[in-house]
């Protein structure tokens, strides 16, 4: 089970700092826009909203009526900065409960920390309208395989059958992302830097950093892969 706390307590101290970091979160967003099929909405609703990359995106491209975001993080005054219009919730989407039904479901980046990943979409296929779209990127199995090597970490990411199964006929889309960094210590700046230091959910020792620190220089030549898988779902 992930330690919602611990999430929660990462991101918040990332958020002033997110944006200049998250390199790979960025181009996601914006492919997700391109993806699209359409670019008008009545109703929106946004997981994992945070400091509000996507939703600047979101406001810029694509026509809305209403629009609904929700973050565990208190993200208001960075929502409300982009367009004051647009309701924002604290909320985990893993206990979010709605009676409405909203034209495009999006998130980016953001639906991997679910515990349980596979309900999580099933609960928001169900709140989609009668030609609702469900737009999203996770990432993919090997995602950051050094971090996981070195350390013996890892988030449990989807697999991409399990989510085909879920939402059939669903087009994906897997892309590839090398991040290179001066050395080891830049590395784990990176992922404080952008709250993903949350898959280190255990206390390490100093010798177990030391090493992992090692292997990424000496294996990885200090390189991050992210394998971003990006999905639309036509309802």
């Amino acid at each position: 089970m992930l330690d919602k706390k611990l999430i929660k307590k990462n991101f918040e101290k990332s958020i002033e700092t997110y944006f200049d970091n998250a390199i790979v979160q960025k181009k996601t967003a914006q492919k997700l826009i391109e993806l699209l099929p359409c670019k008008k909405f009545d109703k929106i609703l946004e997981i994992g909203c945070y400091s509000g990359i996507l939703t600047d995106l979101i406001n810029k491209n694509i026509d809305f009526k209403s629009y609904l975001a929700l973050d565990i993080v208190d993200c208001e005054k960075y929502i409300k900065k982009i367009n004051p219009k647009i309701d924002f919730k604290i909320e985990d989407v893993e206990n979010f409960k709605t009676e409405e039904k909203y034209d495009l479901i999006i998130a980016n980046a953001s639906l991997q920390w679910s515990n349980d990943f596979i309900s999580t979409i099933k609960k928001l296929r169900s709140f989609l309208s009668q030609k609702g779209i469900l737009a999203f990127s996770v990432f993919e199995k090997n995602n950051l395989f050094e971090i996981k090597n070195a350390f013996s970490v890892s988030l449990n990411y989807p697999e991409i059958d399990d989510i085909k199964r879920i939402l059939p006929n669903c087009k994906t889309e897997i892309q590839k992302e090398e991040l290179k960094f001066s050395s080891s210590i830049e590395i784990l700046r990176h992922l404080k830097l952008t709250g993903v230091n949350s898959i280190l959910k255990n206390k390490l020792s100093y010798k177990e950093i030391k090493q992992g620190l090692k292997i990424l220089e000496k294996q990885y030549k200090n390189t991050l892969t992210y394998y971003p898988l990006l999905v639309i779902y036509n309802h």
